[in-house]
């Protein structure tokens, strides 16, 4: 008798990294993200490897990790207006090393 391998798991954070990245997406795709973390199979373990990062003093920076924003500080982004805030101002950092702030 064989033992079946189920399909490995496609995570989509694997799929599209640059959604997950706060200093670089948009923040619609970073609610799209997080939107994605909280149906992931994964999203249990995901929360337990933040929360050992966490404890060992080294947490997420620049991206969303479980479901959570981290700013490139590592903090948490506690709310959808401040994560709008966090992406405005990232968004403007960009336009000015582009040289096409106004």
């Amino acid at each position: 008798m064989t033992a079946r391998r189920s399909a490995p798991t496609v995570l989509p954070c694997s799929i599209d990294p640059q959604s997950w990245d706060i200093d670089e997406g948009s923040y619609r795709a970073g609610r799209d993200a997080q939107r994605e973390c909280f149906q992931c199979p994964r999203l249990a373990a995901c929360r337990a490897e933040v929360a050992k990062m966490i404890a060992a003093g080294d947490p997420p920076q620049s991206m969303i990790w479980a479901g959570v924003a981290y700013r490139h500080d590592g903090t948490a982004v506690a709310t959808d207006r401040e994560l709008r805030v966090y992406y405005n101002r990232v968004e403007g950092q960009r336009a000015i090393e582009r040289g096409s702030a106004a």
